[in-house]
């Protein structure tokens, strides 16, 4: 949380803040976008870190539903959402599908590492990769 806020609301307020720099000095306004982009990074590793911790317990689910780390129909939906999403908040769409791309398979590579000798390979995948091909 930013001062209180969830992170969309500390988005708005930025853009608030921004128009209330225009009386600041460039060296002041340029201290104030720092300290904004302090605060939103912070918030943004507070947000992965929870995400985290949901690969984890997907890591310990996965194997007793016998599915595999790599779930393209999932990959599929997660990346429509968080578009959508970017789309909405005025993201640029190929930063949202930069992150969102590594995101994923860093995920997918974490939950197979936990997930060890338990991870069921998805039906097909002769050769190890989860990916089907």
């Amino acid at each position: 949380m930013v001062a209180g806020k969830r992170w969309s609301e500390a988005v708005s307020s930025t853009r608030l803040e921004a128009e209330d720099a225009r009386d600041l000095s460039p060296q002041d306004e340029m201290a104030d976008v720092r300290k904004v982009i302090d605060a939103l990074d912070d918030e943004i590793v507070a947000l992965f870190a929870k995400r985290q911790r949901q690969i984890e317990r997907a890591a310990r689910v996965k194997p007793l539903l016998e599915l595999p780390a790599r779930v393209p129909d999932r990959i599929d939906e997660v990346i429509a959402r968080v578009l959508g999403s970017a789309r909405r908040e005025e993201l640029s769409m190929e930063l949202a599908l930069t992150l969102w791309t590594h995101v994923i398979e860093w995920s997918i590579r974490y939950e197979e590492k936990l997930m060890g000798a338990r991870a069921p390979k998805l039906r097909g995948d002769d050769d190890g990769t989860g990916d089907g091909g």
